[in-house]
């Protein structure tokens, strides 16, 4: 398929201030605080050494050098307070800064720019949102037993989401390359495809996601026909679409529940306390409703991605980077209820369960735990995994390869090992895009050329796995 990817500015809540931390060495935060200690009454080496421990993810010790600084001080511990989810603190420090904000932080703080990027916004605004968001989700944090989690390479995280055959599946955007044509793509203006794609039980329908030259993007469905072709992909909705205004653009990571109604999904934006939030929407005769955020613990200050609900097994996943481990999303398993519960708004140490600080304090003494890792365990054999599953690969006529030994020759299993190679390089590749993409949404300009660079050499990647799926194809074939 001849589509190119594009210089995209995804705008996931941009700014350089907050939600989003830029990357940072311990090194540098060791100097910048080191620096603070010689100078303790040095109001902008003060201000630095916060700016370091806050983009480290270190709040607590970034405000005590923020209340040292001056004016902008304020407004980085504010900041803090948010992530450490300390409302009334945030909104307090907020005012203060606003109560001495100068012309020149005023002209900065009105760069903040959301949606597609062609709107600026005051960042203080946008701040203050998030902090009543924050304090709303914090009154209905749902009551949830985590079962488990594990943390799995960013880049292909969807993968490691294990669902019974009825639930559904999800692959990757290669899957829609075979269904829908490249002129169809161009015809909706899709210019760059994303994984994961969400495939019903039948394998008739998918819901995917794809963006336009602009940076936004829009959710579509496809479905089989009886003959076994596929319709013409229907464009379900955009940002713009389903919120009803352009605070945002991006929607992304759909699973839809068995009853075909039920859409849980991620998107940036004013509804959004972090990057992504996970939202649910229902379909009715004239599509999908307005999304509600499905609050916390689900959701944080930052990336929360997937969620979905495997009914069979009476079980829930949901994937987040709130641990902002290194190239890494954390994966919690636990038991969904069939009417939401939330704890009662004075528990003791409630911000704790809604940031997750600890699966055993979510965990009900008379719940045998052990039966049910046992039982996810289990799950990818019930659907007919043999133990051996690295990969799927579809040959012609419909067979599907899932281990090597399943390879006829030894020249097709070394040509299949050189396409898992690429194909891991390109999920690679495709994870530091959108990284790069971000952090010139936060206005770090310096990542414009290595977006339009690593841009090429994703052409260039895709083209060489496709040689090599050929070969493989070739090979296994005689």
């Amino acid at each position: 398929m001849d589509i190119s990817f594009r210089h995209i500015i995804l705008s996931c809540i941009a700014c350089t201030t907050v939600l989003g931390a830029m990357a940072i060495t311990p090194a540098e935060v060791s100097k910048a605080v080191s620096l603070a200690r010689e100078s303790p009454k040095n109001r902008t080496l003060n201000r630095n050494a916060g700016d370091a421990l806050k983009d480290a993810g270190q709040f607590k010790d970034a405000i005590s050098y923020y209340l040292k600084a001056d004016n902008s001080g304020n407004l980085g511990a504010a900041e803090c307070y948010f992530y450490l989810y300390e409302y009334d603190k945030a909104d307090e420090y907020l005012d203060k800064y606003l109560e001495k904000r100068s012309k020149a932080e005023e002209s900065r703080d009105n760069k903040f720019s959301y949606g597609d990027g062609s709107e600026t916004a005051d960042w203080t605004d946008d701040l203050r949102k998030r902090i009543d968001l924050g304090r709303s989700m914090l009154d209905r944090v749902e009551k949830i037993e985590i079962v488990d989690s594990i943390n799995v390479p960013a880049e292909s995280f969807y993968k490691f989401f294990k669902l019974a055959k009825s639930a559904g599946s999800f692959g990757d955007e290669m899957e829609i390359e075979k269904v829908v044509k490249a002129e169809t793509l161009k015809q909706s203006g899709i210019v760059s495809l994303w994984s994961p794609v969400f495939t019903t039980e039948t394998g008739d329908d998918m819901i995917w996601y794809g963006s336009a030259e602009n940076g936004n993007s829009k959710m579509f469905e496809s479905s089989r026909l009886t003959d076994g072709s596929w319709d013409k992909p229907v464009a379900l909705f955009d940002y713009a679409g389903i919120f009803g205004d352009n605070n945002g653009s991006w929607v992304s990571y759909p699973f839809l529940m068995s009853d075909g109604v039920t859409l849980y999904f991620a998107a940036d934006g004013d509804n959004s306390l972090g990057e992504l939030d996970i939202f649910i929407s229902r379909r009715d005769n004239d599509g999908f409703l307005q999304p509600s955020n499905i609050g916390m613990p689900y959701n944080s200050p930052y990336n929360d991605y997937l969620y979905a609900i495997d009914e069979e097994n009476k079980l829930g996943w949901w994937a987040t980077d709130r641990n902002q481990l290194k190239d890494s999303v954390t994966i919690y398993t636990f038991i969904p209820q069939e009417l939401r519960v939330n704890y009662p708004t004075d528990t003791p140490n409630l911000t704790d369960y809604a940031m997750v600080k600890s699966i055993a304090m979510t965990q009900d003494d008379n719940t045998d735990y052990d039966d049910i890792r046992a039982r996810i365990a289990s799950i990818s054999k019930d659907k007919g995994d043999n133990g051996s599953t690295n990969f799927v690969f579809g040959l012609p006529g419909g067979r599907i390869i899932t281990s090597m030994n399943q390879l006829s020759n030894n020249r097709a299993a070394m040509a299949m090992k050189e396409y898992l190679s690429a194909k891991d390089s390109y999920e690679k590749m495709k994870a530091d895009l959108v990284k790069l993409r971000q952090a010139y949404a936060r206005r770090d300009k310096s990542a414009g050329n290595r977006i339009l660079s690593l841009e090429k050499d994703l052409e260039v990647k895709k083209a060489e796995m496709l040689r090599l799926k050929n070969r493989v194809v070739k090979l296994e074939q005689k």
